[in-house]
């Protein structure tokens, strides 16, 4: 904060006087931001995958997430208290239930004041993260399930291979397309990525854009993009056809950000949530490969 604190004789009272100022405001933090200093990081911070496999979809205010089914296969849903995962196998119209995911992050007022960098705004950037995390997480358990009952049932039963190899994916794109489907998304552990990393370029379309690769997308494989994620389990692969094809994510409230202080604790405060809904509504667009 150079032109605002280095004054000849600025005492730290001043200083505080300015800073309780500026921190009351968003236009007044954002002119502090520009001042302060890059925290030393640990890890990047989480970025949302999950979304790229589903059709997204924001409702209208008092609309119902009913959707009807052409095809006769069950469907998956995350069930209304998020807890668990719910086979819809006798019906012809899917009722997704909505759940709401939540972070609500608080911060001292004095560690505001301490801190050499923006932590209100570093403190958003990590609850948006978390929340985004916990939504893959739900939806990757989602498709998890839904896998094993694709075993269970026979269909599009899940694929083994000592490693990620050409053949064992033109495999997996075999049995999503004899549904007459098209792969469009694959995903797999940054550990199993690895393996890709070893593919000839000749097979790989490399994306080197700084854009998609902070959203996870590394590769293009006959058409499909190639997506990394610590969310999706070490040692397993799920390669999915086209979003529409393959489920829904209706979308009540989307990620929301509320003031929450507590004056009273001298606390700055946030009330971060969305509501949403996650349907794994055609199963035969889903096959899993195991790393043995």
């Amino acid at each position: 904060m150079r032109r605002l604190f280095d004054s000849n004789g600025m005492s730290n009272v001043d200083k505080h006087k300015i800073i309780a100022k500026y921190i009351t405001s968003p236009k007044g933090r954002h002119v502090l931001a520009k001042y302060l200093q890059s925290p030393i990081k640990r890890q990047l911070l989480y970025e949302g995958v999950l979304r790229k496999a589903f059709y997204v979809e924001e409702l209208l205010p008092g609309a119902s997430p009913f959707y009807d089914k052409d095809v006769n296969v069950p469907a998956f849903v995350v069930s209304e208290e998020s807890d668990s995962v719910m086979a819809i196998t006798h019906s012809r119209r899917i009722d997704v239930p909505m759940f709401e995911i939540a972070a609500n992050p608080m911060i001292p007022f004095t560690t505001i004041q301490e801190k050499r960098f923006d932590i209100v705004e570093r403190t958003l950037e990590q609850g948006k993260s978390s929340i985004m995390e916990e939504e893959d997480t739900r939806g990757f358990n989602l498709i998890a399930a839904t896998a094993a009952q694709n075993t269970a049932s026979g269909i599009n039963a899940n694929l083994a291979s000592p490693q990620v190899t050409p053949d064992i994916l033109a495999d997996a794109f075999g049995e999503i397309e004899k549904w007459r489907l098209r792969v469009s998304r694959v995903f797999l552990n940054p550990k199993n990525y690895a393996d890709i990393r070893k593919f000839d370029r000749d097979i790989l379309d490399i994306e080197s854009q700084a854009f998609l690769l902070k959203t996870g997308i590394q590769n293009s494989l006959w058409g499909a993009h190639l997506i990394q994620s610590s969310v999706v389990p070490i040692d397993r692969v799920y390669v999915v056809a086209e979003p529409e094809y393959f489920g829904r994510m209706p979308i009540r409230t989307d990620l929301t950000i509320l003031s929450a202080d507590d004056n009273r604790q001298r606390m700055v405060g946030f009330s971060m949530f969305e509501i949403i809904g996650i349907a794994v509504t055609n199963p035969l667009a889903l096959i899993a490969i195991d790393i043995t």
